[in-house]
Parts: C-alpha cells; structure tokens; sequence
C-alpha cells in the first residue's frame, strides 16, 4: 500500500512538472504570437535610390519630428518597424538630397508598403499594401483632378463671353459636382473606420453649388470653407488638415489685401478660423499657437497681439502645454515691442553694477546648452558683439541650464563669451528670470532701449539686421 501511495506522489509530482512545462510553452507561444502581431512593417521602394539616406517624421500640423534616420538597400527599399506604441497619424520620409522632397503615409496599426520614383517621389506614390493609405492616395488623385478641373471651367466662366460657352460650362460644372461627391461617398462606404476617412472628411473641398466668379467664390467660401472640417477630431493633429485649412482660409482673403487694411482683414480671418475651433479645448490651443507661430515667423506683431489678447489671454488653457501658451500670451502683450521690459531682477543680479540697463541699450539673449538651435545661432551673435570694436549696446546672456557644468563647458569652449555678461538661473524655465520674462522657447532676444522693448528678433539673421536699422554697431 505505501509502495502504491509513492508511486501515486510520484505519478502526481511528474504530471505537475509536464502540466506546468505545458503551461508554461503555450505561455511563452502566446506572448510570442502577441508580440509579433504588435509589430507592424513599414517599407518605402524608390527606384535607383539604392544607399541612399532618408528621414523618418512623425507629422504634427505643418511640424515634421524626426523618429528616425533610414539607409536603402541595393534595391533602394527603406524598412522599419512599427509597433502600438506608434502613435496613429501620418509619417513622412524625406530626402534632403532631392530637395527634401517628402513622401506621407497614414500609420493605422498595419502593415505599409509603398513604392515611388526618385525623380519626384510625392507625384509617383504607388501604395502596394495598406488600406489607410490606398483610400488616401486615391482620394489625393481625385481632389487635384477635381480642383483642376474645376479651375479651367471657372476660367471660361469669368473670362468668356457668350451664353453658349456658359451653358456649356456650367451642366460641366455640376456634372463635375455630381460625380466628385459620389466618389467622396464611395471612398466612406469603403472606410468609415479608418483614420484616412476622419482625414478625407474633414479634407472634402468646399465649392459653390453654381458655377460663379471667382470673386463670388471667395464670398462663399468665406462662409462655408470650414463646413466639413471635423474640430473635435483631436487626432487630425497628427496630420496636416488644421494647418492646411487654416492656410488656405487666410489665402482667400489675400484678394482683398492693401497695405493699409492688411492686419484687420486677417484678424478678421482669425476670428473665424478661432469661432470654428472653439468646440474642442485640444485643437483650439493648437491651432491658436500655431497661428501665432505663423505670424511671428512673418513679423506681424498687431496680429500677434490681437490673437493673443483675444484668444490666449482669457482663454482656459487644459492642456500641460498651458502655461507655454500662457507665457506667449503674456510675451506678445505685456512685453510687446513698445512696452518696458521688467528691470528689477536683472538689475538686482548684476553686482558688479556694469550695466545700466534703466539707461543704456542692453540685448538680453535667453538661451540653453541643450537647445540645438541655441549652440548655432547664440555663439554668432557673442562673436559679433565682441568682434566689434565700440558696440553701443551690452550684451547679456542668460542661460536656462539646470546645470552649470554644460554651461561652463560651452562658454570656456567660446573665447568670445568673456565679452558679454553670462548669466545662468539653474531653475530653467521654473526660474524667476524666466517666469518675469515670460520665456517660452529659446533662443529669446530682447532688445532694450532705456528699459524699453524696442526689438524681439526671432532669428539671428533678423538680430544682426535690427543692429543695423538701430545703428547699434
């Protein structure tokens, strides 16, 4: 009886070990099958491309990330991998060598192969394999047909005389109309859930039911350009659509520009793209900056400060984006060009008392070691000021590292730093001089005559051109 209870224990103990060795090999099969079916290919052909170097972006509006830098094969074939971790949304590769000429792609948890031509890749885009993609591409080809199309038979309407060629032009122009929009819906019924859709929809041209001029066109599409424009689609940030839309609204009102009235027409512009985006907090503050993006690149200051006193000011900023946003609010309103410049701190941190900033011109540059932008441009604008013999401004440095160990380094490494007065508030953008200059993004210059802002040079470039026009040098 013992002999038949060990033999059992055994028995029992060895059926255990297999079970769980079992257990354990399905396991580890499942997570291999879950893991591999998380992981998505992503492949770009270009024809006699081979060796060549491309860049992988993720696309945020009119911003293109970089993600990754991809090598052809000797077939010219680009390849990645993808997994759920990627976020849904659009992708481009470009190639700086062609100018960087960009080809896009809707990633959408599958599997991406396209194929182009290296002597324009956007034109020749073939999509081998992809859903999102092929319902994009084909609808890419069927809106520039149709906004051609539709131009030559807007020009004949406006530019030729005779009821025969009107007529004519215009049962073209519906039919035109008629089959567009039945392609639109063919293009829904085959991908309703898919993000190319969201895309498509919010993409639809907006034109006038009859044929008019162009004038009246303008009129109309002035009231119903955004019509199919999707704002609540959070996800579209991670496209073109909102930046394009906006683009290309401001664009109809160019028609009736001057140069005395330019700045009320595009505010009034403004209100209307902002009215549309109002529905969702995510996309009104990132169409908001940006529009402000857009006009500051320009130097349009009053619109600047018009979208900031109206949309940024008051506005309930949800996102932790907000307090940039807040700190550009308050950068184009409380420290717009005109306005003093808050001297107290500044004042109160330089001991050695060798600047007057109440009373002299003074250049105030923001700046940090880790911004790429900052290594390039600040080190041109130190070697200017000390190149120069009687400078009639002084030159102060504020750098935003939370580390004096990178800043020391960078400034030993550029003799030409002991000519300007280096600050640093290792509190970065949580530091006193940051939050009192309303410090967004870096590099920031200030230009201060007498305490007050006379210039806020984006670019170096403009830095070196305002010296000029204040004959500071």
């Amino acid at each position: 009886m013992q002999d038949f209870t060990t033999f059992c224990l055994i028995s029992a103990h060895i059926f255990e070990n297999e079970t769980m060795k079992i257990f354990t090999t399905i396991l580890s099969a499942l997570f291999a099958i879950s893991s591999f079916a998380a992981e998505y290919s992503i492949s770009l052909a270009v024809k006699g491309f081979a060796g060549q170097y491309a860049f992988l972006t993720k696309v945020e509006g009119d911003l293109s990330m970089l993600t990754d830098t991809l090598v052809a094969d000797r077939y010219g074939m680009y390849k990645t991998t993808f997994t759920d971790e990627n976020e849904t949304g659009f992708y481009k590769f470009i190639f700086p060598q062609l100018n960087n000429a960009e080809v896009a792609f809707i990633f959408n948890k599958e599997n991406v192969a396209l194929s182009t031509e290296a002597i324009n890749p956007n034109a020749y885009v073939q999509v081998i394999s992809s859903k999102e993609n092929d319902l994009y591409y084909q609808f890419q080809a069927k809106n520039a047909l149709f906004e051609n199309q539709c131009g030559l038979l807007e020009m004949i309407y406006e530019n030729y005389v005779g009821d025969d060629f009107r007529s004519q032009a215009e049962s073209e122009y519906t039919r035109l109309l008629n089959e567009y929009y039945g392609d639109i819906d063919g293009l829904r019924k085959r991908g309703e859930s898919t993000f190319a859709w969201k895309v498509i929809k919010s993409s639809v041209r907006q034109v006038p039911p009859l044929l008019v001029t162009q004038a009246e066109k303008n009129t109309f599409l002035k009231s119903h350009f955004f019509d199919a424009v999707d704002f609540t689609e959070t996800g579209l940030i991670n496209s073109e659509v909102f930046t394009s839309a906006a683009v290309q609204y401001l664009s109809i009102y160019t028609a009736n520009i001057q140069q005395s009235n330019k700045n009320s027409i595009f505010m009034s512009a403004v209100d209307t793209i902002m009215k549309k985006a109002s529905v969702n907090d995510e996309t009104y503050e990132f169409v908001v900056n940006y529009l402000l993006g857009g006009f500051e690149s320009m130097g349009a200051s009053e619109i600047v400060t018009y979208i900031s006193q109206q949309y940024l000011t008051e506005h309930r900023c949800a996102s932790e984006d907000a307090s940039t946003l807040q700190r550009k609010a308050l950068s184009n309103t409380e420290l717009a060009v005109g306005k003093q410049a808050p001297l107290e701190l500044l004042t109160a941190m330089n001991y050695k008392k060798d600047i007057d900033f109440a009373n002299e011109n003074v250049v105030i540059v923001f700046w940090a070691t880790w911004c790429g932008h900052c290594v390039e441009s600040v080190p041109e604008i130190v070697e200017h000021y000390a190149k120069v013999s009687k400078a009639k401004y002084k030159l102060v440095t504020i750098s935003l590292d939370t580390s004096t160990n990178e800043w020391e380094e960078f400034i030993d490494a550029h003799a030409s730093f002991s000519k300007s007065k280096n600050l640093i508030d290792t509190d970065g953008w949580d530091g006193k001089l940051a939050e009192t200059y309303c410090i967004y993004a870096t590099p920031t210059i200030f230009m201060l005559q007498r305490g007050k802002i006379v210039a806020k040079p984006i670019e170096s470039s403009e830095f070196f051109e305002m010296l000029k026009r204040l004959k500071w040098e």
